[in-house]
């Protein structure tokens, strides 16, 4: 072997730097689009601006003989908790999001804690209290913004369930109050 030869000849410990630096730079590349993909999935989820349901109001005439808009929940009724509604409940908590916010074991989130809701009282951020009854429950998830429970913020839920015209399916709605009463 000439002396030329040696010298350009690639050593062992070359070639595992060169496999090292490749793969460091393929899974930076890989990283680097699933943070991409994720952002952009992110972002499609956050994006509220197409076509969402209006609040359908009712009209009240206040003692002034004024009338002002108040919104009406979809009309449910008193819900029983049967198997099949509870389950139906649990799909719609899980597959629409619920979970994100509400826990079922008592801690806390962006949004109150299921677990013992139903049939309580809460306070609200205007200091009235306020049974967690039937329909109380269909308000909250129909109308999210019109009582907000103390310590917790406006404008959270209302877009993250606009797109799921919740006042227009009141089977979707007893089915989620009968989920959230079986939590205790």
């Amino acid at each position: 072997m000439s002396e030329h030869e040696t010298e350009t000849a690639p050593s062992e410990s070359d070639g595992i730097w060169r496999w090292l630096l490749g793969g460091l730079a393929g899974g930076g590349i890989v990283l680097g689009l699933l943070i991409a993909a994720y952002a952009i999935g992110y972002h499609r989820g956050q994006d509220r601006s197409g076509p969402q349901a209006a609040p359908v109001a009712t009209t009240t005439t206040a003692s002034t003989g004024a009338a002002s808009p108040t919104p009406k929940p979809a009309a449910v009724g008193p819900v029983t908790a049967t198997p099949a509604l509870i389950a139906k409940g649990k799909t719609l908590y899980v597959t629409e999001g619920c979970s994100g916010c509400h826990s079922l074991s008592g801690a806390a989130g962006a949004g109150p804690t299921f677990k013992g809701l139903a049939g309580s009282r809460t306070t609200l951020t205007t200091g009235q209290t306020v049974a967690d009854d039937d329909a109380y429950l269909a308000r909250s998830i129909t109308n999210p913004n019109t009582e907000i429970v103390k310590g917790y913020s406006a404008g959270i839920m209302a877009p993250a369930v606009a797109t799921l015209d919740l006042a227009a399916k009141p089977a979707d709605v007893r089915a989620l109050i009968a989920f959230i009463k079986s939590q205790k």
